[in-house]
């Protein structure tokens, strides 16, 4: 009796510490932490493979875990005023609680491209401020890996339905494609020594019109001649401009004066004769200038070889002959008189 109380006691306690053991690796690989935390509120979209007791990280280290994910149904939160699909509630260990800043980015990831989805938490500046507890975030939802999918398979089927039910358009277009191809091909190569001569001539008018641009330039645009009367004329312009205001001053003045002299001297009898006066001028200088003009256009025509006297003066030829008619009748003085 006492041999099998001794082994049941052994086995026991070896079943104990078996049990203890194993706790104690179920605490381990839980990361299970008794450190003080405080809660935050994370709102997603669609939190992707997201479970409840997914671990929180900060580079890559556990600093807590979602204690509970809810479904809201997209109702809008009277505190931050946004609609709300799914809210996380999340622990977070006390001792980070001072380098969470309040731009902080929240994201679930995965360790790997298989493994396990967890919640990752990027710091934010370090002049922000920090981030309390209690407070409601926006999450930056996981990519829709499973959505571009099927996105992708419903246009690939629609491309593939599309090729299926236009398959006799699709090859009319194809073989009307490779005529026209065959054609271009069939102009080109029997064209090909025009289409030489014509980009040579191409290049040719490139290289003069080049040539030409630049003798322009030279010419009439850097010329220092044509530099020089740009710059004479903007002198010019200059006086002219400076002084305008002067002269038209004075010839103000003068008009005033005159103007008042008029209404002055004499009696309205006399400042009559003195207006008609005036008048007179005027209308004298006004001949004087239309003579002027008549002799500026008979010396004009003159110059030009118009009319008699032009043809006298300007023609070379009439003038030889006029002068060996003079040098005849200087040597012959009787032709006056008597004609042969």
């Amino acid at each position: 009796m006492a041999e099998e109380r001794s082994i049941e006691v052994k086995v026991g306690a070896l079943i104990l510490v078996a049990a203890a053991i194993l706790g104690g690796f179920v605490l381990v690989m839980s990361g299970l932490s008794f450190e003080r935390t405080y809660p935050l509120y994370v709102d997603f979209d669609n939190p992707g493979g997201l479970l409840s007791g997914a671990a929180v990280r900060i580079g890559g280290v556990k600093v807590g875990s979602v204690k509970k994910l809810e479904f809201l149904g997209g109702k809008i939160d009277p505190k931050t005023g946004r609609r709300v699909l799914v809210r996380a509630t999340l622990a977070i260990e006390a001792r980070v609680k001072d380098a969470i800043h309040d731009n902080a980015d929240f994201f679930v990831t995965s360790q790997g491209v298989l493994g396990e989805q967890f919640l990752a938490i990027e710091l934010g500046s370090p002049d922000r401020p920090l981030l309390g507890e209690g407070v409601e975030l926006k999450g930056i939802d996981p990519p829709r890996l499973d959505l571009f999918l099927a996105k992708a398979y419903e246009l690939l089927n629609t491309t593939v339905d599309g090729i299926n039910n236009n398959r006799e358009t699709i090859a009319e277009i194809v073989n009307d494609t490779a005529g026209l191809l065959k054609g271009l091909n069939f102009i080109v190569s029997g064209n090909r020594e025009r289409i030489e001569r014509t980009l040579a001539n191409v290049e040719e008018l490139t290289v003069e019109a080049k040539q030409l641009a630049h003798d322009a330039r030279v010419n009439y645009v850097d010329n220092p001649k044509v530099l020089r009367t740009v710059d004479n004329i903007a002198d010019l312009t200059d006086k002219i401009h400076a002084d305008a205001d002067p002269l038209l001053k004075d010839a103000r003045e003068a008009l005033a004066n005159l103007n008042r002299l008029s209404a002055t001297v004499g009696d309205p009898a006399q400042q009559e004769r003195i207006r008609k006066a005036l008048i007179d001028l005027a209308q004298l200088a006004e001949r004087a200038n239309a003579m002027a003009a008549d002799a500026q256009t008979i010396v004009t025509h003159i110059k030009s070889g118009k009319g008699t006297v032009g043809a006298l003066v300007m023609d070379e030829e009439i003038y030889d002959d006029m002068q060996e008619m003079v040098r005849d009748l200087k040597h012959n003085p009787w032709k006056f008189l008597w004609r042969e």
